[in-house]
């Protein structure tokens, strides 16, 4: 009996339990189905009206709600697309107005020798030095050799006398920046004439400008124009004059060793960078007048650009990275040294210092690290040196005269006798008066993307932002009152 009556209660519990959702279910039911009539009544959203009550039926209903839920999905796809044309790809280039060539830097010019240990300035500067007892001069002299494994990719060495030659450095008191300075063809060994705007001056004076000055770069020690890192105030100048009668100009030769005619590399760089890999270069040789044409880019940024994020914008200012001037190359070139220093322990001579944690210098010991480990350096990635938003990039196109065939220069500064069988004749200068500019703009703000959704909804169903207001009043308010009421109605 009693196992009956427990029987009974649960089936009791159950049907009422069943009763309560079926309840529930019919008035959600019923709510939904009076909400979604009333809204078709008044809403001005395309369509609609066709799926009032009474209005359609049958296979005409169908047709028009699966044509609206297709128009639905096709303008929440096309939504889709222009977030993620906003979101993924924010940055356009556009042409901006083109700018004079005063309004720009001309570049820095670099030139160096590709072979940087010349064997005739090794014997003449070893002679200079006190070398103790117990080394011999000619191992002293091999070692030198070791300064070409931090500029020379393929290079091998089959001596072993870097000790000998460290050795005598460090008595000496020298450094191997030093050094390398001393057994490399420098501004004297390159220039005889210098002229600017087709005025002569010496090349190699106390001028803040005109003048040029020795340096180093990816290939070692140079000589620069119109750059001197290691004057932190120093500004560099514009010019005022296109072509080629109002750039730079100079005579030279190659060098002072006997045979040389690997030519000389000139590189076109901006004058706040260090020269890596990435600046335009070109090769003079003896015996031609080679002419490099410059053309220069203004890169700018809007200011709804520098609204987004750094790695939107894909673009850094000094205000970004909390420094008075920021510049690509110089943060590539830090990032390199603290690799070389991670790897190697020093700071290889010829790239600049970026702190004073890292200015352990390498010692000719230290070139196997650094040769065996050169690919590595060169294909490092930093991805934290985003480029400058706001930057002057330079291109160049160079061509030749053969000196020897013409026996004369097409300029009348050059006269016959200062142009000997070994020299050159180089002029750089800028091809236009004009610079073109480009700027990043945004491909579209938010106000163009709101808009541009209120685009597609409206192309697809008419919809509008009162639209959404008035469906959210009948989904939320309306629906919740017509679900009281019918509960009420039910109850009674």
């Amino acid at each position: 009996m009693t196992t009956s009556r427990k029987l009974n209660h649960r089936a009791t519990l159950k049907k009422v339990k069943n009763v309560k959702q079926c309840s529930w279910t019919q008035k959600l039911r019923r709510a939904l189905h009076d909400t979604f009539f009333e809204y078709t009544k008044v809403t001005r959203v395309n369509g609609i009206w066709m799926l009032r009550e009474n209005r359609t039926k049958g296979f005409m209903r169908f047709m028009w709600t699966n044509l609206l839920l297709g128009l639905l999905f096709l303008g929440a796809y096309l939504s889709f697309q222009l977030w993620l044309k906003f979101y993924s790809y924010p940055i356009l280039n556009t042409i901006g107005t083109d700018l004079s060539i005063t309004d720009v830097a001309f570049p820095g010019i670099t030139v160096c020798s590709p072979k940087v240990v010349n064997f005739e300035k090794v014997q003449q500067y070893v002679r200079k030095l006190i070398i103790p007892d117990g080394f011999e001069y000619h191992d002293v002299l091999e070692g030198f050799d070791f300064i070409n494994a931090f500029t020379d990719q393929n290079w091998v060495s089959n001596n072993a006398s870097f000790e000998a030659t460290d050795s005598v450095i460090a008595f000496n008191n020298i450094t191997i920046y030093e050094a390398a300075l001393e057994v490399s063809a420098g501004c004297e060994d390159f220039f005889q004439h210098c002229f600017w705007g087709g005025k002569e001056f010496p090349c190699k004076q106390e001028h803040d400008y005109l003048s040029f000055v020795p340096s180093t770069s990816y290939l070692g020690p140079c000589c620069s124009f119109n750059y001197n890192p290691r004057n932190e105030s120093y500004v560099p100048f514009a010019a005022n004059i296109f072509g080629m009668d109002g750039g730079l100009s100079f005579i030279g030769k190659e060098g002072s060793e006997t045979n040389l005619s690997t030519g000389l590399i000139v590189l076109v760089h901006h004058p706040m960078d260090y020269t890596t890999e990435t600046a335009a270069s070109v090769t003079i040789t003896s015996k031609f007048e080679s002419f490099v044409e410059i053309m220069p880019t203004y890169q700018s940024s809007s200011l709804e650009v520098l609204e987004l994020a750094k790695t939107k914008r894909d673009c850094l200012t000094s205000s970004d990275v909390s420094l008075k001037t920021y510049r690509q190359a110089a943060c590539l070139v830090a990032c390199q040294v603290e690799e070389i220093f991670r790897t190697c322990g020093c700071h290889p001579y010829h790239l600049p210092t970026v702190n004073n944690e890292v200015n352990n210098e390498c010692k000719l010991k230290d070139a196997a690290c650094f040769s065996a480990n050169f690919d590595n350096f060169k294909s490092l990635k930093c991805e934290h040196c985003l480029p400058n938003c706001f930057d002057v990039t330079y291109k160049t196109l160079s061509y030749n005269t053969d000196l020897r065939q013409h026996n004369f220069s097409i300029s009348s500064l050059y006269r016959n006798d200062e142009v000997s069988e070994g020299s050159f004749i180089g002029r750089v200068y800028m091809a236009k008066q004009a610079v073109p500019s480009v700027r990043k703009v945004t491909v579209m703000s938010w106000i163009s993307l709101l808009s541009d959704l209120g685009g597609v909804f409206n192309l697809c169903l008419g919809l509008s932002i009162i639209s959404l207001v008035e469906f959210i009043y009948f989904f939320t308010y309306v629906f919740y009152k017509n679900f009281k009421l019918h509960g009420v109605l039910m109850k009674n």
